[in-house]
């Protein structure tokens, strides 16, 4: 896998120094050219790839002490259908589709004691049908994490209290995932700009380097 941290160069100094207001977002295109979305101004980029199987595009923002280890982030992914891809901790992943890859999530990464805030539901993204669900579990946190945690009553073991935000988009060769790891605590401070995120999301092509899309049945491509 290829980690690369683009940083985000926003010339601030000149807006500061005319007195004018930052904007809250500002129009993104992945280098590869596959996603098009509007993300929070000023906030860092970092890109995961693994070749057209699997692309992590993270947008960092400032400390926030209410999510874990203090960094508020929204996520694109892509995942190619049917191909591995290898995690970090040595594990492999794959997902046949959208589908398949809400049912491991769920199953693998939450478990039997996850609640579901909001259910499976279908959305409707860049005209496209989509599934968006809301989960809540703890999660294993580091011993020495000081931000973001919280005390479990029933064990007294120190939690990742996550509330995640899912939105799945389906493509011909595999889908994007657009994704908000927040806290229990953290979630609403940063939820309108999850759902700017959503409501501006355009996958233009088939995946990273992929055939240009077909517009979505009912819509002329521009």
């Amino acid at each position: 896998m290829k980690r690369h941290l683009l940083a985000v160069i926003i010339a601030l100094g000149a807006c500061a120094a005319s007195g004018c207001k930052p904007p809250r977002s500002a129009v993104y295109t992945s280098p590869r050219g596959d996603f098009r979305a509007d993300v929070p101004w000023a906030w860092s980029v970092m890109l995961d790839a693994d070749g057209r199987n699997f692309v992590n595009t993270a947008f960092i923002g400032p400390f926030e002490p209410d999510f874990y280890l203090g960094a508020p982030s929204l996520s694109v992914r892509w995942h190619a259908a049917y191909a591995a891809h290898k995690l970090r901790d040595g594990s492999i992943e794959m997902y046949a589709g959208p589908d398949d890859y809400i049912k491991q999530t769920l199953e693998g990464v939450y478990g039997p004691d996850r609640v579901l805030l909001e259910p499976v539901s279908d959305v409707v993204v860049a005209g496209r049908r989509a599934k968006h669900f809301v989960v809540l579990s703890a999660g294993p946190a580091h011993p020495k994490a000081r931000w973001g945690t919280a005390v479990e009553q029933s064990t007294g073991r120190t939690i990742n209290p996550r509330q995640h935000a899912y939105v799945v988009v389906p493509a011909a060769a595999g889908f994007y995932v657009l994704v908000y790891p927040a806290t229990q605590a953290g979630f609403a401070k940063y939820e309108p700009q999850f759902n700017r995120l959503v409501n501006s999301f355009t996958p233009l092509t088939d995946g990273p380097d992929g055939a240009a899309l077909a517009p979505p049945a009912g819509k002329k491509a521009r």
